[in-house]
Formats: structure tokens, sequence, C-alpha cells
């Protein structure tokens, strides 16, 4: 990890998010939680109105975790297949790091190009999620996934929709979802790379379709 920025340093500004890759709007980031037992799971990073905050879905292990400890990490990730995974399955605890803030170990994915580690305030319980304000406690790069920044690939953003679509077929069993992931398949087979590809076989395969 390099240029790890800490906020509140007296020597440094605080954190930009913006520079590392969550301006504002909804910045989709795989979220890493548990500090001791990471996991992760893609979460969008919102940015409205001067607030940062994120929307987490009842029941799952990231809400669980964001309850409990009362922080995250939003890493910026372009890689198809981590993308799927973590939607769909646990992630090895190997592709973790761990960064020291403050005298917590915090979880940072391997393959991040940047992250961002938030301390977690305001809760607020809805009816189907939790909802959360974010301050900045420390960002950084890792910089050999940096230099090897890819270029907008409409394949990626593809396999991003069709990941969404995916979940909500889980919930509904609506066909017209399965209408929409067919129709990013195809767009992800024409723009994307092998990984894209194989990112698309197996949100195909979790779904048994």
């Amino acid at each position: 990890m390099k240029e790890f920025k800490k906020s509140g340093d007296s020597c440094k500004p605080a954190v930009d998010l913006s520079e590392y890759g969550i301006p504002a709007g909804i910045s989709e980031t795989i979220v890493s939680t548990g500090l001791d037992t990471p996991n992760a799971a893609p979460i969008g990073i919102i940015r409205k109105n001067k607030k940062t905050f994120v929307r987490i879905f009842k029941g799952s292990q990231t809400g669980e975790n964001l309850v409990r400890e009362g922080v995250l990490v939003a890493n910026v990730v372009y890689d198809p297949l981590l993308l799927v995974r973590s939607t769909f399955s646990d992630i090895e605890s190997s592709e973790f790091d761990f960064v020291d803030i403050g005298g917590k170990k915090f979880p940072v994915l391997k393959s991040a190009i940047s992250w961002v580690a938030f301390r977690c305030t305001n809760l607020k319980d809805t009816e189907q999620a939790v909802v959360s304000d974010l301050i900045p406690l420390g960002a950084g790069f890792c910089e050999v996934n940096r230099r090897a920044i890819p270029a907008p690939n409409r394949g990626f953003n593809a396999v991003l929709e069709a990941t969404v679509h995916a979940t909500r077929y889980q919930l509904s069993g609506d066909e017209k979802y399965l209408e929409w992931i067919r129709h990013y398949e195809s767009l992800a087979s024409k723009c994307g790379g092998e990984k894209e590809k194989q990112a698309m076989e197996l949100i195909y395969d979790v779904l048994g379709i």
C-alpha cells in the first residue's frame, strides 16, 4: 500500500474522496467489513448534498458487521470476476490485506486500486435497510493495481448491471430480470474480455440458467 493518508492528520488535509475514486453520486465499490473475519460485498457509496452515506439491506453479513463494529472499507475495484464472486459467495481471507488505522486492522482487498476506510455514524433502521453516514478515517492506493488501471470498458459495466439484475431475480423470480441479464450478457461478450465473459458464465451458474 502506498500514499496512505489518515484523516485528521495535522500534517495533511482531510481525505479527498474524489482523489480515491469516490466522486459525487453513487460509486459502485466492493465494501469489506469484519475486523476479525473479513467479508466483502458490492455496495454503493453515496455522496449527495455534501453528505456521504451508505444503504445496506438488512439480513446481510455486511449489514450485521456494520452495526456491530461501526466501520467499513470501500474498495475501488475493476475486476468483473471479483465483483460477481463477492456478490454470490464468500471471498477467501487470503484475498485481503490489513491496514492499521487508529489501532484497528481494517480489511482491504488486494485487488483494489484504491480504498477508503470509514467510521459509520447516525445509523438509521428502515423497513428494508440500514442507513449510515460515513466519516473517512484513512485512504490509500494499491500502487501495482493503480498502474494497471484500465480504460472505461462497456463489458465491465455490463457485468455490473447484470449482477444487479441477478440479485433482483433471486429475490423476486421475475422473468423480466432474466431478459435484462441476457441483454447485458450480449454486451459483455461483445465489448469485454475473457474475465467479463467468465463473470457472465458465473452469473448463469449461480442462477442455474
